[in-house]
Protein backbone atom coordinates (compact mmCIF):
# COMPACT_ATOMS: atom_id res chain seq x y z
CA UNK A 1 0.00 0.00 0.00
CA UNK A 2 2.78 2.38 1.30
CA UNK A 3 4.39 1.46 -2.30
CA UNK A 4 1.61 2.53 -4.33
CA UNK A 5 0.92 5.68 -2.63
CA UNK A 6 4.70 6.97 -2.97
CA UNK A 7 4.33 6.04 -6.49
CA UNK A 8 1.26 8.12 -7.00
CA UNK A 9 2.78 10.95 -5.12
CA UNK A 10 5.64 11.10 -7.36
CA UNK A 11 3.70 10.83 -10.64
CA UNK A 12 1.49 13.75 -8.61
CA UNK A 13 4.32 15.49 -8.66
CA UNK A 14 5.90 14.94 -12.03
CA UNK A 15 2.63 15.68 -13.65
CA UNK A 16 2.33 19.37 -11.68
CA UNK A 17 6.07 19.54 -13.08
CA UNK A 18 5.46 19.40 -16.69
CA UNK A 19 2.26 21.01 -17.01
CA UNK A 20 3.71 23.80 -14.79
CA UNK A 21 6.71 23.56 -17.64
CA UNK A 22 3.94 24.03 -20.50
CA UNK A 23 2.48 27.09 -19.21
CA UNK A 24 5.79 28.94 -18.92
CA UNK A 25 6.65 28.19 -22.53
CA UNK A 26 2.81 28.96 -23.59
CA UNK A 27 3.45 32.37 -21.78
CA UNK A 28 6.55 32.68 -23.18
CA UNK A 29 5.24 32.65 -26.44
CA UNK A 30 2.51 34.37 -26.56
CA UNK A 31 4.67 37.50 -25.13
CA UNK A 32 7.11 36.70 -28.20
CA UNK A 33 4.34 36.86 -30.62
CA UNK A 34 2.57 39.85 -29.02
CA UNK A 35 6.15 41.83 -29.10
CA UNK A 36 6.59 40.57 -32.47
CA UNK A 37 3.19 42.18 -33.51
CA UNK A 38 4.44 45.73 -32.04
CA UNK A 39 8.28 45.19 -33.53
CA UNK A 40 6.59 45.49 -37.07
CA UNK A 41 4.95 48.53 -36.37
CA UNK A 42 8.30 49.92 -34.90
CA UNK A 43 9.93 48.81 -37.70
CA UNK A 44 8.15 50.27 -40.34
CA UNK A 45 8.67 53.93 -38.32
CA UNK A 46 12.11 53.10 -38.30
CA UNK A 47 12.02 52.34 -41.85
CA UNK A 48 10.13 55.67 -43.04
CA UNK A 49 12.57 57.72 -40.92
CA UNK A 50 15.91 56.13 -42.69
CA UNK A 51 14.59 56.18 -46.02
CA UNK A 52 12.73 59.36 -46.21
CA UNK A 53 14.66 61.68 -42.92
CA UNK A 54 17.99 60.55 -43.98
CA UNK A 55 19.19 60.73 -40.35
CA UNK A 56 23.24 61.57 -39.60
CA UNK A 57 25.58 58.31 -39.81
CA UNK A 58 26.55 59.29 -36.21
CA UNK A 59 23.36 58.72 -34.77
CA UNK A 60 23.05 56.41 -31.91
CA UNK A 61 20.40 53.21 -32.33
CA UNK A 62 18.81 54.88 -29.16
CA UNK A 63 18.70 58.28 -30.73
CA UNK A 64 17.10 56.69 -34.61
CA UNK A 65 14.43 54.82 -32.30
CA UNK A 66 13.59 58.16 -30.81
CA UNK A 67 13.93 59.87 -33.95
CA UNK A 68 11.40 57.51 -35.47
CA UNK A 69 8.70 57.44 -32.92
CA UNK A 70 8.50 61.26 -32.06
CA UNK A 71 5.19 61.25 -33.58
CA UNK A 72 4.22 58.32 -31.31
CA UNK A 73 6.32 57.66 -28.45
CA UNK A 74 4.46 54.51 -27.27
CA UNK A 75 5.86 52.50 -30.61
CA UNK A 76 9.04 51.98 -27.36
CA UNK A 77 6.93 51.16 -24.79
CA UNK A 78 6.78 47.46 -25.41
CA UNK A 79 10.17 47.25 -25.36
CA UNK A 80 11.18 48.67 -22.57
CA UNK A 81 13.29 45.89 -20.42
CA UNK A 82 14.71 44.88 -23.86
CA UNK A 83 18.00 45.54 -25.60
CA UNK A 84 17.25 47.04 -29.06
CA UNK A 85 19.85 47.23 -31.97
CA UNK A 86 19.13 48.95 -35.42
CA UNK A 87 21.16 48.24 -38.49
CA UNK A 88 20.95 50.61 -41.57
CA UNK A 89 22.17 49.35 -45.09
CA UNK A 90 21.45 51.93 -48.04
CA UNK A 91 18.32 53.37 -46.76
CA UNK A 92 16.97 50.50 -45.47
CA UNK A 93 16.80 49.00 -41.46
CA UNK A 94 16.27 46.47 -39.54
CA UNK A 95 15.66 46.02 -35.52
CA UNK A 96 17.20 43.16 -33.39
CA UNK A 97 15.37 43.08 -29.92
CA UNK A 98 17.56 41.20 -26.97
CA UNK A 99 17.66 40.24 -23.76
CA UNK A 100 18.44 43.08 -22.03
CA UNK A 101 22.37 41.71 -20.93
CA UNK A 102 22.60 41.13 -24.64
CA UNK A 103 23.10 37.44 -24.43
CA UNK A 104 20.36 36.22 -26.48
CA UNK A 105 18.38 37.48 -29.52
CA UNK A 106 14.49 37.34 -29.52
CA UNK A 107 13.41 38.58 -32.14
CA UNK A 108 15.00 40.22 -35.65
CA UNK A 109 12.69 42.48 -38.36
CA UNK A 110 13.76 43.64 -41.61
CA UNK A 111 11.99 46.57 -42.09
CA UNK A 112 11.55 46.39 -45.28
CA UNK A 113 9.46 43.01 -44.66
CA UNK A 114 5.44 42.77 -44.07
CA UNK A 115 5.88 40.38 -41.51
CA UNK A 116 8.32 39.56 -38.99
CA UNK A 117 11.33 37.65 -40.22
CA UNK A 118 12.70 35.96 -37.45
CA UNK A 119 11.74 34.52 -34.11
CA UNK A 120 14.81 34.05 -32.29
CA UNK A 121 13.37 33.07 -29.32
CA UNK A 122 12.86 29.87 -30.52
CA UNK A 123 16.20 29.01 -30.57
CA UNK A 124 17.97 28.35 -26.51
CA UNK A 125 21.75 29.73 -28.21
CA UNK A 126 20.55 32.67 -30.73
CA UNK A 127 23.06 35.25 -30.24
CA UNK A 128 22.51 39.27 -30.25
CA UNK A 129 23.30 39.56 -33.62
CA UNK A 130 22.08 40.31 -37.21
CA UNK A 131 21.90 37.16 -39.34
CA UNK A 132 20.01 38.68 -42.15
CA UNK A 133 21.07 40.37 -45.04
CA UNK A 134 19.36 43.29 -45.03
CA UNK A 135 19.93 44.59 -48.85
CA UNK A 136 18.99 40.76 -50.26
CA UNK A 137 15.73 40.98 -48.47
CA UNK A 138 15.11 44.85 -49.73
CA UNK A 139 16.06 44.41 -52.89
CA UNK A 140 13.10 45.05 -55.37
CA UNK A 141 12.55 42.62 -58.20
Amino acid sequence: MSTKISRLAVLSILIICFSGCALSREKKAEEMYSLGAFLTKLCKSVEATVRYKNPPEAITDDELLLLSTQHDPSLLEPFEGYYKKVLRSDRHAAILVCTLDRRHGLLADICCTSALDNNLWLTDSAPCEFTMDVQERCRVP
